[in-house]
């Protein structure tokens, strides 16, 4: 199993914390990386013999940090991404499509899950594309929302424009797709959305919303937020992140 992390990005909203720093290699305790941190839970899950980062803001740094875990024996390679500031993390995983001829997990490069989280989704589904979800009481503005469809087992749409009360959960920006069949189908999405200069600042995430409208059967896979995922987009985070992985 392959994953696919996309850590390209300047990570604006997380200033000045990133003005020197690659978001993914900003401390979240006792001098360990949030990448390092996403590192050591894949290599726990026991699923994952692959990892690929797509880079692009500061991309020197997340390689030198990246070259003692590929001394150790991990399986990690990178894929440079040169419009990182021009467009958003759709380009990242375009960028990435030739590393999609196996089945692979793609996850964005500032969240943390749970060794479990791996396992679980890779354990548990075949065939298919498969995103992870977090239902809450309340939503706000930045989450990235979704709505399911009458029977609550498909993806109809996932966007941050979504009106919060009428969001079914949250996706936590990690996704499944398993089988030549799907894999094919992900790649034709994600290459006819990168032909289209609308979607050149868009969220890789837009391709579910593609897949979709296209009669494609996206299933959500449900996890416990609160202690199985973490995101960091804002300085809170970081402390947020430390109380829930103990590093505080």
């Amino acid at each position: 199993m392959r994953i696919i992390i996309l850590a390209a990005g300047k990570g604006t909203r997380a200033i000045p914390l990133t003005k020197n720093t690659p978001k993914s290699l900003l401390d979240i305790g006792h001098g360990i990386t949030l990448l390092e941190k996403q590192i050591e839970n894949i290599q726990k899950s026991k699923v994952i013999d692959e990892i690929v980062i797509v880079v692009g803001y500061l991309a020197d740094q997340i390689e030198a940090k990246i070259k003692m875990h590929k001394e150790n024996g991990i399986e990690i390679t990178t894929i440079y991404n040169p419009f990182y500031e021009m467009s958003n993390n759709l380009i990242s995983l375009w960028m990435a499509k030739q590393k999609m001829d196996t089945d692979f997990i793609v996850t964005n490069g500032d969240n943390i899950f749970e060794p479990d989280v791996f396992a679980d989704i890779v354990r548990k589904h075949k065939d298919g594309i498969f995103l992870t979800t977090n239902k809450k009481d309340e939503y706000v503005d930045d989450d990235m929302k979704v709505i399911l469809d009458n029977d609550y087992d498909s993806i109809i749409r996932v966007s941050k424009e979504i009106e919060n009360s009428k969001a079914d959960c949250e996706s936590v920006g990690l996704v499944l797709v398993r089988g030549d069949r799907y894999q094919k189908i992900f790649i034709e999405s994600i290459e006819k959305l990168a032909r289209n200069k609308e979607y050149i600042n868009k969220f890789w995430l837009e391709v579910f919303n593609h897949l979709a409208s296209n009669g494609v059967h996206i299933k959500p896979f449900e996890i416990d937020g609160k202690t199985k995922w973490k995101e960091v987009d804002f300085h809170l985070d970081l402390e947020d992140a430390r109380k829930l992985l103990k590093l505080d």
